[in-house]
């Protein structure tokens, strides 16, 4: 029983630190988000009409790319596990490449079916304007959310880089996008478009960032346990 009981302490252990971090990511992920949500609440009803549809139009072009990132993390996992390295690095290149083709496909996907999205809703001129122009954005923020997705939310976590994830967010969305956007919306007045791009910002910051942190291999982790 005591050996029992500490392979079971290890494993909580080990649970805590793997999984807190990714928590703790969606949390600040998800704050973000809602206060990005309420500045552009404070725009004007037009920005947020459009906002509304942009938003669902995006999040449905990338459940492919999220579906990636979760079968990159298995499949990474799976050769870390088994210790062999070069698959694994293997697995993460190929998951990528996989990433960035999905990427530009949700990307067209939005501007193909743009067409479809206007004959269903029903809004004034101001506010279609401002939805042309964040699905034109919507397709450039697919392709890095794809790549970020697979790389952060996917590679790193299989190899135990998981609070990479939770300070990268930390850090892009509060210290640089929620500040910048509020200055946008609230001092500098910008044009709502140019504020919609601002808030589109984070997945292009982190792009480069992600890739620096996949290439020096940090991922490259078992974070398995031999009880034998």
């Amino acid at each position: 029983m005591p050996v029992r009981d500490g392979i079971q302490r290890n494993l909580l252990k080990d649970f805590l630190k793997y999984t807190l971090p990714v928590q703790g990511n969606y949390i600040v992920w998800g704050g973000a988000l809602t206060a990005t949500a309420a500045i552009i609440g404070h725009v004007n009803s037009d920005m947020v009409a459009a906002n509304s549809i942009a938003s669902v139009v995006k999040n449905l072009a990338v459940v492919l790319c999220g579906g990636i990132a979760t079968g990159g993390s298995v499949l990474v996992g799976k050769y870390l596990g088994q210790g062999d390295i070069e698959k694994a690095k293997h697995a993460g290149n190929k998951m990528c490449f996989y990433a960035l083709i999905f990427g530009v496909i949700a990307g067209c996907t939005i501007l193909f079916i743009k067409p479809l999205v206007y004959s269903i809703v029903n809004l004034n001129s101001i506010a279609q304007s401002y939805l042309d122009g964040m699905l034109y954005i919507s397709a450039y923020y697919c392709m890095a959310k794809s790549l970020n997705s697979t790389t952060i939310a996917g590679i790193f976590t299989a190899g135990g880089d998981s609070k990479f994830g939770f300070w990268c967010d930390t850090v892009v969305m509060w210290l640089i996008i929620l500040p910048l956007s509020y200055l946008c919306a609230f001092v500098w007045q910008v044009p709502p478009i140019f504020l919609y791009i601002v808030i589109s910002l984070d997945e292009m910051i982190k792009l480069p960032i992600a890739f620096i942190r996949y290439r020096q291999f940090k991922w490259l982790n078992n974070i398995t346990r031999n009880f034998a």
